[in-house]
């Protein structure tokens, strides 16, 4: 989508989906986080006007709304950060806001600014004080490549309660490779902190998974868990992709649930190509992909605990508890795993259930 010049747009398919992520996994981050914290903290960092042309709501609202939800077991205090650098969209976002009804306790923060220059002087105060930041959710959201320094990103995520969720324009970065005005060049090198995807552009094969692969394997460097979504247009061709990071297994797994939700209708679609090996397509039948990937995992293991299978699936696959129990039920009803009735607490297994406590070998295939 070409940058829009207006105050409001048009909401695009690809955007509404993604939003309907954001608003599912807040709903999970929020009631979360607040327990235990006294702040927590919600950046938007390209946030604009709040609403589109059509009058559905932006980012912002969609933020507020899911926190909205969960007031009554919210308490503490709760700040909304939005960023833009139109005075235009902040005017508007700032009507918005106007007419909302929240509690005290929500701290609801627009200001004109460029995202970078504003959050970066954020962490450098705190580093300068020695101070902490509260547990913070950043989703950054760009139309293009440049005001998203990784730099910025590594120090975010470098704090342990802390998670990102960003926009990754590859295909247009991947048309800006060669280009010719060292400013593009120089947003290149900051959004990967890196001069690694400049030399993409010369060398062979497909330029935009390459530079998919360079960012992922930045943002593991940072976060324990990372996974993105691919959002394809309709010729089937990445457009750009979603990226998640974050250093808690709980996170990771409430994004995961949120991804799946999302119907892959119309003129989207995802995909989850996390692991470089396997690329799951929501159309299609995910048991035999999810089968083959605990095979691989645990091919030498002679017997393995269910526990051990959903904590793998859950930490290193696209997949859900849901989805191996599937497969399992699948696998046993071929005669493709061997399932002990008796559970590691001595209770009888009940037919068709896959528990923690049970235990199974993977047969010859």
């Amino acid at each position: 989508m070409a940058t829009p010049k207006e105050t409001l747009w048009v909401l695009d398919p690809h955007t509404a989906a993604k939003h309907e992520i954001l608003g599912l996994y807040l709903a999970a981050w929020f009631p979360i986080l607040s327990t235990g914290h006294s702040r927590i903290v919600y950046i938007d960092g390209f946030c604009g006007p709040g609403r589109y042309k059509g009058g559905e709501p932006g980012s912002p609202l969609v933020a507020i709304k899911a926190a909205l939800n969960h007031r009554k077991t919210m308490r503490d205090e709760l700040v909304f950060w939005f960023i833009d650098e139109r005075q235009d969209r902040i005017d508007h976002l700032k009507s918005e806001l106007a007419i909302l009804d929240v509690p005290d306790h929500f701290k609801i923060l627009p200001e004109l600014e460029r995202f970078h220059e504003k959050f970066g002087a954020m962490m450098d105060y705190i580093d300068g004080g020695g101070k902490t930041l509260a547990p913070t959710f950043a989703f950054i959201d760009p139309f293009g490549f440049s005001g998203i320094p990784f730099e910025l990103i590594e120090r975010l995520l470098g704090i342990e309660e802390c998670e990102v969720f960003i926009t990754f324009m590859a295909d247009s970065i991947n048309r800006f490779l060669e280009h010719p005005d060292d400013k593009v060049v120089e947003h290149i090198f900051d959004a990967f902190g890196t001069d690694e995807a400049i030399s993409v552009a010369k060398g062979g094969g497909d330029r935009v998974v390459k530079l998919r692969q360079l960012y992922q394997s930045k943002l593991e460097k940072v976060a324990k868990y990372v996974r993105y979504f691919e959002m394809r247009d309709r010729q089937d061709r990445p457009q750009y992709y979603l990226f998640f990071a974050s250093n808690h297994v709980r996170g990771h797994l409430k994004m995961k649930e949120a991804m799946w939700r999302v119907d892959p209708k119309g003129e989207f679609r995802f995909s989850d190509a996390t692991n470089p090996n396997q690329m799951v397509l929501f159309e299609t039948d995910t048991t035999s992909t999810l089968i083959k990937q605990m095979r691989s995992a645990f091919d030498k293991v002679e017997v393995v605990t269910c526990l051990q299978l959903r904590q793998f699936v859950e930490s290193e696959t696209a997949f859900l508890d849901k989805h191996m129990k599937a497969a399992l039920k699948q696998e046993e009803a071929r005669g493709r795993i061997a399932v002990e009735e008796l559970k590691t607490d001595g209770k009888k297994r009940r037919a068709n259930t896959f528990p923690d406590g049970v235990r199974l070998r993977f047969m010859e295939a």
